[in-house]
């Protein structure tokens, strides 16, 4: 029995107070991971008061006789009454809510299947791997994270990571590949995130006169104060220089655009193909591209580091951008058979959620997908 029907079969027998200690505390672990599995939990109550909705005052006068499979078929036959209840979709833009969509998606998982003969796919997990210039390579799988110093590189609770010949070369990689995420702490206590698909490079130890860094992908900063060494980040259309601040890159290499967002503090960002530069206040993002100079304008902060929060989050997002997000997390590729989808999405999405909640997620503007082994289809 996969997870999806096991809960379906746990919220049943909750539904109808006939379910054990250890079921129910299974089923309230499976809710601790989100609220929207607890709002679902909630619903679900044998002593929440039902009448109001349709289906379960047929399931109540039937004398919980009903099986809730029936119930299920039954809500399939009032799917567009229940989307309505359940999500608050604004069509044009394919806006949801995240406790609704995930009610709807177990009331109405038999109702709307994505192809399923594929193998299972999991969210992201931290993980990476550090690549040395003299050829060492060391993965690294521990979810602690990484603290680079002088005498040497260690997991956060003192753990040495890699022999010191690691930090006798110039420069170090760490990748996070797709499916991954990794925070490192460098040697000047810097704390920097990287999401998935993401490339840093550093020094084991920074130059007396400033701190460089060089990023592919996106990750969030938190960078040490060092009056007498600006802290220097470069992206592939943006140079960014800081002293001590909070900050945003996201520079994709498959990304037309590079932005900086900053939350807090200052930062000069100066595109690396002019002599355009700018100094961010926060709530302020500095976009460039290869066919756009460097600008400034408002940003989205909570939208910018929602990844580190562990949300997907979109503004009327382009299904192009929610399906980058997406196969970056999930450690998909994307394929298109005929023209990208001009659906927009605004709305939130734990990452931590089973990719089948994702399929319905973007089946629900009425996109048209199948999975096949890592490869997301979309027609």
């Amino acid at each position: 029995m996969n997870q999806t029907a096991r809960i379906l079969t746990l919220l049943n027998k909750y539904r109808q107070n006939d379910i054990s200690p250890d079921e129910l505390h299974e089923l309230q672990r499976w809710a601790a991971n989100h609220p929207a599995y607890r709002k679902l939990l909630a619903d679900f109550s044998p002593n929440r008061p039902i009448t109001s909705e349709p289906e379960w005052a047929d399931y109540v006068a039937s004398g919980s006789s009903m099986s809730f499979q029936d119930l299920l078929d039954r809500m399939t036959s009032q799917k567009s009454k229940t989307r309505k209840r359940h999500i608050a979709w604004l069509s044009a833009a394919a806006s949801i809510v995240v406790i609704g969509f995930c009610s709807l998606y177990f009331l109405n998982q038999q109702a709307t299947p994505y192809d399923e003969q594929v193998t299972e796919v999991t969210p992201g997990s931290k993980k990476a791997v550090l690549l040395a210039e003299n050829g060492l390579q060391q993965e690294i799988v521990d979810e602690r994270g990484l603290l680079v110093t002088n005498e040497g590189m260690f997991y956060s609770d003192g753990q040495t990571v890699a022999d010191n010949i690691f930090l006798e070369t110039q420069q170090l990689n760490l990748v996070v590949p797709k499916g991954g995420e990794y925070q490192i702490t460098l040697s000047d206590g810097t704390r920097i995130w990287l999401n998935s698909n993401s490339t840093l490079k550093f020094p084991p130890e920074f130059a007396t006169d400033r701190r460089l860094v060089e990023i592919s992908g996106e990750a969030y900063f938190e960078v040490a104060h060092d009056a007498r060494r600006p802290f220097i980040v470069k992206s592939d259309y943006q140079e960014i220089t800081v002293l001590g601040t909070t900050f945003n890159v996201k520079a994709y290499s498959d990304d037309e655009l590079n932005i900086t967002t900053l939350v807090e503090g200052s930062v000069q960002v100066r595109g690396r193909t002019g002599n355009d530069r700018f100094r961010l206040q926060p709530g302020q993002a500095a976009v460039a591209g290869k066919e756009k100079q460097l600008g400034i304008g408002p940003g989205d902060v909570q939208q910018a580091i929602s990844w580190k929060q562990g949300e997907f989050n979109f503004n009327r997002t382009p299904f192009e951008e929610v399906a980058k997000q997406i196969a970056r997390w999930y450690d998909l590729e994307v394929e298109y058979r005929n023209k990208i989808p001009q659906e927009h999405f605004t709305g939130q999405l734990s990452r931590s959620v089973d990719f089948e909640i994702v399929a319905e997620f973007l089946k629900g503007s009425g996109v048209n997908l199948e999975l096949v082994s890592n490869k997301l289809i979309i027609h």
